[in-house]
């Protein structure tokens, strides 16, 4: 087996691209998003929320990343740290539940389309985007509560739960919660997106090929349902193997695993889910026309020639 110290080196430093380029990526959907009129939708808007948590995501994932990897921690600043880690779960939890609200509006919107009650509006979308957050902060919060840091174990990356049996009977039952409330809406997606492949690609009921009342059609209707499902796969498979590694390891005494198992399984699934933070933009520039001409757009003008320069040439 590869050293746990040379294996986190190696996936760190192979992180580092993905890190960067996921930042820019992002911050780039939220510009597009805030300085296009013509995309100044209720999806879109969402869209933009979840690429706002997960550049904070990046941000905070790869300072923790390096400060526990580096060993740089004293008692009071790690325990500082490990509460602070809870912030993490909070923009995480938003993405998720972004993701859920965007495959009930599809399938809504498709299947039930002449029911109203669930359907995003220029009026609504910012108190769903504000509930979606305040939702996020209230289930993550205990996290903080029940962590803190373990310089001798560096279980759950030197944060564990509070010190009576390492890991307490709270701590558990907040793990079990969130399991399941993430599971929950695992299932919802799944319906939804089944429901909605169902009847755009085998019971040809949903997108008839003629121009819906909205204008919008058919062909456009499925890219945008791909492109949630794209998004939504890309974010299950960098967060699920973490989410069950982490709460798997949580039931289990110190003596159950090694620690340079752990050490090493847990390098490799935060380096998966460091790589699908960066993802859900090049999904939205290769699906939307109208991202990638966004993207254009603040790439030529980033790269334009200055009027000077014009007349030089």
């Amino acid at each position: 087996m590869v050293e746990t110290d040379s294996l986190s080196f190696v996936l760190s430093c192979c992180s580092i691209p993905f890190y960067i380029s996921g930042l820019i990526r992002n911050v780039l959907v939220i510009r597009i998003v805030h300085k296009t009129r013509e995309m100044h939708t209720p999806t879109n808007y969402l869209l933009a929320s979840m690429a706002v948590s997960d550049v904070f995501t990046i941000m905070m994932f790869a300072a923790l990343k390096f400060a526990f990897s580096q060993h740089v921690l004293d008692e009071t600043f790690g325990h500082l740290v490990c509460k602070a880690s809870a912030v993490i779960t909070i923009f995480v939890t938003v993405s998720s539940i972004t993701l859920t609200v965007l495959a009930v509006e599809r399938y809504d919107a498709l299947l039930k389309p002449l029911r109203t009650g669930l359907r995003l509006s220029e009026d609504n979308i910012k108190k769903a985007i504000a509930l979606i957050w305040v939702t996020s902060v209230f289930v993550s919060i205990p996290t903080a509560f029940f962590q803190e840091f373990d310089r001798s174990n560096r279980v759950l990356s030197g944060c564990v739960g509070q010190r009576d049996s390492n890991i307490n009977l709270a701590w558990k039952i907040h793990l079990i919660v969130f399991d399941a409330l993430f599971l929950i809406q695992s299932v919802v997606m799944v319906f939804c997106y089944g429901s909605l492949i169902r009847g755009l690609y085998f019971t040809n009921t949903v997108c008839p090929e003629t121009e819906t009342t909205d204008g919008e059609r058919s062909s456009e209707k499925k890219k945008l349902v791909i492109t949630f499902l794209l998004a939504t796969v890309g974010f299950l498979i960098g967060y699920v193997h973490s989410m069950t590694f982490y709460t798997v390891v949580a039931f289990q005494t110190n003596a159950n695993i090694g620690r340079s198992l752990f050490s090493d399984l847990e390098n490799a699934f935060q380096f998966l889910f460091g790589c699908s933070l960066c993802l859900n933009p090049l999904v939205y520039a290769f699906r939307s026309a109208h991202f990638r001409e966004g993207f254009r757009r603040v790439l030529t003008t980033c790269w334009k020639p200055t009027p000077q320069d014009d007349d030089i040439q």
